[in-house]
């Protein structure tokens, strides 16, 4: 019960000091004021709950104090006393007539002075409780018109909402509607949210609601924060800013339908008696109201519900009259068959293509118009599509027309059993495709054939000049080492170049033999879990002479000795010298060559980079094919060309991959991958 609060306005302090004593030991709270203007500042704040008034003061005096405190509806309904000697017992009416409420005669007993402020204190209580009372029966009134008057549920439990909170002071008061066996409730109703219409909430997060729904009865939380009720859902509650919550059931047939929420920043006793009377009245009066928005969403739902069945029933029917009419005309042959093999229907596209009119096509069946060929396969993928086998959707078939023509069809079978009886299928006159595709096989097969008498000519061709050529090779060479101080420079000359191009032809007729070895199958790879390192180091430890004498830097850069991967030694060394070979040919002096390798997911990768004249973008995948050679504009030709192709048909065989990254006068990269070896 909250002390009551007494405002003292009294020029004579002593006075002032006199009545404070008394009433703060009659377990009041208690305000000062020494002059009439002071005290009408103070009561608009302190809103004491009596005021005792010097009827005499200098300045605004007590009687023209009352009545300006009477003519402000903030201070209206606070009683006043006024203190008076005998003396001054004229002025009486005066102060009355201004709006004082009693009066008590100077000097006054303490038993007097307690009795008068009780009773006005009281007749005030009294007075306050009746007006609201009257303030609350009007709202009532107001709500019940509101539902008798209106058939807009949702409007009626709004204004219920509104008119709560504007008589109570509560943060947000709200109407949730509940579902027997639902776990959510729909909040149909809050007076901060006009336009909240029917948000669904989950009841784990609200045990108030199910406490509430498990009892029947009301529920007020004073401290919902630490209140045993909501631990649950304390962390989502920590940061919101009421402090207690009053729900009360709404009752419809002692069903518990709906609740009526208020939440509040009011601490300790937040709802008095006269406010829970008041919500149990306006929650009884909310039941039928709750319940007709429920019979309303009910009805609205079945509405809608009727309406989409409507809708849907009338896009079938426009979709079955324009699959009728795409049937009919589509340019596939189209046609259904039942379970005994039996054609129901076929649209124009078929019809032309077999040659029939359509009454003569529905006596027919599949086995019919299929050819003798291929009759028992058709048939038996018909049967199982409806004994629910496993069958082809997709096949060549051979039909037989009217005129005993036959047609080469693709036919494709629907998974869409068409009322669980009829297969329907579609086919595509493919005969001129399978003519051109039969020349064309023939045709593939002649090109094969004559590719292998190439490779065979040239393999044969290359062997046979690869002995007379070596010898002529070896002879010059040999004539140049040891006969050059007899020679004329002329002829030094002449045997350079001869010298020049047989080692030239030699590597191109070395070349084209492993070229023919690996296209015609060549030795099986010798493949298996090796290291990365020896071939690099055994590939460099003859070339980085052959690059230093070229005025070249080659370098291995720090690789991993146990990195390892699934290849064949032989193989790998034979791209690796053409590779690193390519880059000594083609870089000027001075210039660098780089060997790296490394893992690179399932792959180990290899690269070999240089500093030299580069390759040009557009050439990029051309340099891989047989005897093409880029990156020498000028001057004799490097090589036989060949090598390139020969490394990326090793690393196809390994499974891995083969590219370059370069630009003119930038350098080259070429990299390629080694798978891993599997695990055992």
């Amino acid at each position: 019960m909250a002390l009551p609060k007494i405002l003292i306005v009294d020029d004579q302090a002593f006075a002032r000091q006199l009545l404070h004593d008394e009433l703060l030991a009659a377990g009041m709270l208690v305000a000062e004021a020494a002059d009439g203007a002071a005290a009408c500042a103070l009561a608009a704040t302190f809103q004491p709950d009596l005021i005792m008034m010097d009827m005499v003061m200098p300045g605004l005096d007590g009687i023209e104090a009352c009545r300006r405190l009477k003519a402000d509806p903030q201070t209206a309904s606070i009683p006043v006393i006024v203190l008076t000697a005998n003396k001054e017992k004229n002025k009486l009416v005066d102060a009355f007539a201004a709006g004082a409420d009693d009066y008590l005669n100077k000097p006054f007993a303490s038993h007097e002075l307690l009795a008068r402020i009780n009773s006005n204190l009281a007749k005030r209580s009294s007075t306050e409780m009746l007006r609201q009372e009257v303030t609350d029966t009007g709202i009532l009134l107001e709500i019940s018109q509101a539902i008798t008057s209106s058939l807009d549920t949702r409007r009626i439990l709004q204004i219920i909402v509104e008119k709560i909170a504007g008589n109570m002071d509560v943060l947000r008061c709200s109407i949730v509607r509940l579902s027997e066996g639902d776990d959510y409730g729909y909040v149909l109703a809050s007076s901060d949210d006009p336009g909240i219409n029917g948000l669904r909430i989950t009841l784990d997060r609200y045990p108030e609601i199910r406490e509430v729904i498990r009892t029947g009865k009301s529920l007020v939380l004073e401290d919902v924060k630490n209140h045993p009720l909501m631990r649950e859902v304390r962390e989502h509650i920590s940061g919101l800013a009421f402090s207690s919550i009053l729900v009360l059931p709404v009752i419809y047939r002692n069903e518990v339908i709906g609740t009526l929420m208020l939440r509040t920043a009011r601490a300790g006793n937040s709802f008095s008696s006269r406010e829970l009377r008041f919500c149990e009245l306006v929650a009884n009066v909310s039941a039928s109201a709750l319940k007709n928005a429920y019979l309303y969403e009910k009805a609205r739902g079945e509405s809608q519900e009727l309406r989409e069945v409507k809708e849907r029933l009338e896009r079938e029917l426009r979709e079955k009259a324009l699959f009728e009419f795409l049937f009919e005309h589509a340019s596939d042959g189209l046609m259904a068959l039942n379970a005994r093999g039996e054609l129901v229907y076929v649209n124009r596209s078929a019809l032309a293509m077999l040659g029939y009119s359509r009454n003569e096509v529905l006596d027919l069946g599949l086995a019919d118009i299929v050819a003798d060929e291929c009759r028992q396969d058709a048939l038996e993928n018909h049967l199982s599509f409806f004994v629910g086998r496993e069958y082809r959707r997709r096949c060549d078939l051979v039909f037989l027309t009217k005129g005993e023509e036959k047609l080469h069809v693709s036919m494709s079978v629907s998974d869409y059993r068409l009322d669980g009886r009829y297969l329907i299928c579609s086919f595509t006159d493919v005969t001129e495709e399978r003519r051109f595709q039969k020349q064309l096989q023939d045709a593939n097969e002649r090109l094969r054939s004559l590719d292998r008498l190439k490779s065979e000519f040239i393999r044969t061709a290359t062997h046979e000049l690869r002995i007379p050529v070596s010898i002529m090779y070896s002879y010059c060479a040999l004539l140049g080492e040891s006969d050059a101080g007899t020679l004329t420079e002329t002829q030094r000359q002449y045997l350079k170049a001869a010298v020049e191009s047989g080692e030239r032809l030699v590597d191109l007729i070395d070349s084209m033999l492993d070229l023919a070895r690996i296209e015609s199958g060549g030795p099986t790879l010798n493949l298996g879990e090796k290291k990365i390192i020896e071939p690099i180091r055994d590939v460099y430890s003859v070339l980085a002479p052959y690059a230093e004498q070229n005025g070249l830097h080659i370098s291995i850069e720090p690789i991993d000795e146990e990195l390892s991967a699934c290849f064949d030694p032989a193989q790998i060394a034979c791209v690796l010298t053409n590779l690193i070979g390519n880059a000594i040919k083609f870089t000027p002096p001075g210039g660098g060559i780089g060997i790296s390798a490394g893992r690179h997911g399932e792959h180990v990768r290899v690269t070999v980079s240089d500093t030299g004249v580069g390759i040009p973008e557009e050439c990029h995948s051309k340099i891989f094919d047989e005897f093409c050679q880029v990156g020498a504009t000028s001057g004799p030709r490097k090589g036989s060309g060949l090598g390139l192709t020969i490394c990326k048909r090793i690393i196809a065989a390994h499974k891995g991959d083969l590219w370059v990254d370069s630009a003119p006068q930038k350098g080259s990269i070429f990299t390629f991958t080694l798978p891993s070896c599997p695990s055992s």
